[in-house]
């Protein structure tokens, strides 16, 4: 799992510059993990972090936005 402090403050690949403000994509709420996409859409509720983590791996593969390695 990734850290999700430092990953707020970490430059991602192509930008310059000052990091823009970050959400945690992740949260709880009465015991069940979601995760919010840049849109604004929330999905879940997960049992665990774990599959909510799984769930977004596969939307954005779904939307084009992360190619599985070949």
């Amino acid at each position: 799992m990734t850290d999700l402090k430092t990953e707020r403050h970490t430059p991602r690949r192509g930008e310059s510059g000052p990091i823009p403000p970050r959400k945690r994509r992740y949260y709880m709420k009465n015991h069940q993990w979601y995760f919010m996409t840049r849109d604004g859409r929330h999905h879940g509720p997960y049992s665990h972090l774990t599959d909510a983590e799984a769930a977004l791996k596969l939307y954005l593969r779904r939307c084009g936005i992360v190619r599985v390695a070949s």
